[in-house]
C-alpha cells in the first residue's frame, strides 16, 4: 500500500471507526472539511507538492491513528521517558506527584514492562498527562509546524 492509501485510510478509519470529529480534524490539520473528506476518499491532489508540507500532514494523521490503535503501555513508557530525558523530571519527582511509589515508574519504564495494577497505572497516566500538557510549551522549538 502506498503512502496516499495509507494516509487515506488512516484518515478514513479515524472519522469512520472512531467517530472523529471532522471539525477538530479540520483544526488540527488546518484543512477545510471538504479537503478532509477527499482526502479520507484518497484524493491528495488540492495538496501542495511540497514534501516537507505533506510529511507534516500525513504525520499529524499518523498520529492521532496511532493514539488509537497502539499499545497504551508502550505509549505511557514513552511519555514517561519524554518527561525524564527531555525534561529532567526524576523518576522519584514524577511517583511523588501520582502518589505512587518510585519503583512502580521503574516497573513501567523495564523493557518488556513489568506489571503494576490499573490504579497505580491510572494515576502515572494522569500526572503524566498533566505534565506533558504543562510543559508542551517547552517542546514547541523541536516541533515543525505546517
Amino acid at each position: 500500500m502506498d503512502e496516499k492509501n495509507t494516509i487515506s485510510e488512516q484518515l478514513k478509519e479515524l472519522l469512520n471507526t472512531y467517530d472523529f470529529n471532522i471539525n477538530t480534524l479540520s483544526k488540527y490539520l488546518q484543512l477545510p472539511i471538504e479537503q478532509i473528506k477527499n482526502l479520507s476518499e484518497g484524493n491528495i491532489d488540492f495538496l501542495p507538492e511540497e514534501p516537507t508540507y505533506r510529511f507534516n500532514l500525513f504525520n499529524k494523521i499518523s498520529f492521532l491513528y496511532f493514539s488509537a490503535v497502539e499499545d497504551k503501555d508502550l505509549k505511557l513508557c514513552a511519555f514517561l521517558k519524554v518527561l525524564i530525558s527531555y525534561h529532567g523530571l526524576s523518576k522519584k519527582t514524577i511517583a511523588k506527584m501520582a502518589g505512587v511509589n518510585e519503583s512502580d515508574i521503574t516497573k513501567i519504564l523495564s523493557n518488556p514492562p513489568k506489571k503494576v495494577s490499573e490504579e497505580i497505572k491510572y494515576k502515572i497516566a494522569v500526572t503524566v498527562m498533566s505534565l506533558r500538557f504543562f510543559l508542551k510549551d517547552c517542546e514547541l522549538d523541536n516541533i515543525m509546524d505546517i
